[in-house]
C-alpha cells in the first residue's frame, strides 16, 4: 500500500475493517475489549487476521486522544533488589496481554516521597494510567494514601498496607507458608521427639526491628507450636554485611553428639553461610542438619548444594495480580479497595 511519494502508507482500522468485513467499531472492541460489542470468536479471529495480513499497528497517540488513555502503567520499586525484578516479570506478562506498556521508575538516589510525587504528576499529564507500587511489608503511609485517592489514581501496592482498608494491595499469606514449612519439615524430617526451630534471621540496617512479614512469620510459627502442643523454640541470628555467622550455632551441634532438630530460617539468604559452616563442622546437610528455608529471595534452591528445601514467595504472581488489579480499576470495575492474598509456593529440596 503505497502514497503518491511512493513511500509506505501505514494501513488505518478502515482499512482493517473493509479487509475483515465489519465496522471499525468491531475492530476497535477488538482492539481494546470495548464493553456492550459483542464479537464472535470467528469476527475476532476475521479482524486479526486482518490486522496481521496489513500490518496494521494502532496509533497510540491518537487513540490516547480518543480515550484519554495512555496504555502505560508505572512500575516503582528497588531496581537493585532482586524481588523487585521478580515482581516485575510479572507485570510485564500481565500488562503485555492486555496492551499495556511498563514504565519503570525508582527511588534512585533522591528521597522515595519525592519519587512518588512525581509518579502523581506523570498521570496528571496522562503518561500513566496507573501505579504498582513494591514496598516494604510494614508500609502505610496514610499521607501517600490520601494522595492518591484525591488524585483519583489508580492504584495497588504490593506488600504495603497489609492492615489499611482504604488501599488495594497485594499481599503473600506469610502466616500460612510458615504452615506450609513446618508441615513438610515435620512430615519429612522428625520423629516427633524435636521441636523444630525457628532461626529468626535479622538485620541491624532493620536497627533490630521486626517488619509486619516477619511477625507474621513467627506468629505462624507459635500458632503451629501450639496446635502440635509443642514449646517454640526461637533463636536470632544477626546479619552484617549480607553475612551470618553460624559458627557457634554449628559448633554446639557437632559437640552435643545427639541428633539436631530441624531447622526452619526465616531468609534464604543465610542459607550459603550456614552450608559453609557446617561443613567445617563436618555436619552433612540433609542427614545431621535438617533444614528449610521460609523464603527463596535469592533462588536458593537452585544455588545450593545440596539444594535447599523451601517455601517460595511468589512475587512473579504477585506482579501479575497488582496489574490485574490496578486495570479493574483503570477500567471502572473495581468496587472498593481490595486485599489479595496469594500463597506461598512449596519447592521441595534435598536439604530437608
Amino acid at each position: 500500500m503505497n502514497n503518491k511519494s511512493g513511500s509506505p502508507k501505514r494501513a488505518t482500522s478502515q482499512d482493517v475493517a473493509k479487509l475483515a468485513g465489519v465496522s471499525r467499531s468491531v475492530v476497535s472492541a477488538v482492539l481494546n475489549g470495548t464493553p456492550g460489542i459483542g464479537v464472535s470468536e470467528q469476527t475476532r479471529e476475521n479482524v486479526l487476521a486482518a490486522i496481521r495480513e496489513l500490518d496494521y499497528h494502532v496509533d497510540a497517540r491518537a487513540r490516547g486522544m480518543k480515550t484519554g488513555r495512555s496504555m502505560t502503567l508505572a512500575a516503582f520499586g528497588d531496581t537493585s533488589h532482586p524481588l523487585f525484578m521478580r515482581l516485575l516479570e510479572g507485570m510485564q506478562r500481565a500488562s503485555g496481554a492486555e496492551g499495556y506498556h511498563l514504565l519503570l521508575t525508582s527511588p534512585g538516589r533522591g528521597k522515595a516521597g519525592e519519587a512518588r510525587a512525581e509518579l502523581l504528576e506523570l498521570y496528571q499529564q496522562r503518561r500513566i494510567d496507573g501505579i504498582v507500587t513494591l514496598d516494604d511489608t510494614s508500609y502505610a503511609d496514610e499521607k501517600w494514601a490520601q494522595r492518591v485517592q484525591a488524585n483519583g489514581v489508580p492504584y495497588v501496592s504490593v506488600e504495603g498496607y497489609a492492615e489499611f482498608a482504604g488501599v488495594c494491595s497485594v499481599h503473600a499469606d506469610y502466616r500460612k507458608s510458615i504452615e506450609t514449612a513446618l508441615d513438610y519439615l515435620w512430615e519429612k524430617c522428625s520423629d516427633k521427639k524435636f521441636v523444630p526451630e525457628y532461626a529468626e534471621v535479622f538485620s541491624l540496617s532493620h536497627e533490630g526491628k521486626v517488619n509486619w512479614a516477619e511477625q507474621q512469620r513467627r506468629k505462624g510459627y507459635e500458632e503451629w507450636c501450639r496446635e502440635h502442643k509443642l514449646e517454640p523454640k526461637i533463636s536470632r541470628q544477626l546479619q552484617q554485611a549480607g553475612r551470618v555467622d553460624w559458627q557457634d550455632w554449628c559448633r554446639q551441634r557437632a559437640e552435643s553428639k545427639q541428633d539436631s532438630p530441624p531447622v526452619l530460617l526465616n531468609w534464604s539468604s543465610a542459607a550459603p553461610d550456614l552450608y559453609r559452616s557446617a561443613y567445617r563442622f563436618g555436619l552433612s546437610i540433609g542427614t545431621d542438619l535438617c533444614i528449610m528455608a521460609a523464603d527463596n529471595t535469592i533462588q536458593g534452591d537452585l544455588l545450593s548444594m545440596p539444594t535447599l528445601s523451601c517455601v517460595e514467595i511468589p512475587y512473579a504472581e504477585m506482579g501479575e495480580a497488582a496489574v490485574r488489579s490496578v486495570l479493574l480499576q483503570i477500567r471502572g470495575e473495581a468496587e472498593k479497595p481490595s486485599k489479595l492474598w496469594l500463597p506461598a509456593i512449596l519447592k521441595p529440596g534435598e536439604s530437608a
